[in-house]
């Protein structure tokens, strides 16, 4: 039984392109600047809302540092149950240290989790942890993986 989905922020959750080019330069201000400039994926927020009205815990699992996420789900008022980032494990993505902390945080096995990436990254990272990987329809995969539409979940009772 699903009991939380771990998602990756990134490509997957927010749509972060145009500001991509400020992060990969680690040029946090211009980025930080710039959240407003983003937007969560159509129906992204509307899935955790549903999800947390079912009782299923959101985790996120992300490489990018913990301030921006913060940042982020601040910014759009989104509640999240546990997030995992770049400081918070010692070996990123794909390495399954952040999934072992989510899974450990929520006493939770590898059965009761899925995993939803945007790219190849997300896929090995969820294959290392063996937990259940959908990769989001506009991400980019070297393979033939599941994908996983957000409205599966269903509209918010709201």
């Amino acid at each position: 039984m699903l009991k939380a989905v771990i998602f990756d922020f990134d490509l997957t959750l927010f749509d972060s392109i145009l500001i991509k080019p400020y992060m990969d330069k680690r040029k946090w201000s211009i980025v930080y600047k710039s959240i407003p400039r983003c937007s969560f994926y159509p129906d992204a927020l509307e899935a955790i809302k549903r999800l947390r009205e079912n009782n299923i815990k959101i985790a996120i699992v992300s490489n990018s540092p913990s301030t921006y996420v913060s940042r982020v789900l601040e910014y759009y008022s989104v509640k999240i149950d546990y997030i995992v980032c770049y400081h918070d494990v010692i070996h990123h993505k794909p390495n399954p240290d952040g999934v072992y902390k989510v899974l450990t945080h929520f006493s939770l096995s590898k059965a009761d989790v899925i995993y939803i990436g945007d790219n190849d990254i997300d896929f090995n990272t969820a294959n290392n942890a063996q937990v259940q990987f959908f990769g989001v329809p506009w991400g980019i995969f070297s393979q033939q993986i599941n994908k996983i539409d957000y409205n599966i979940f269903g509209k918010s009772k709201e």
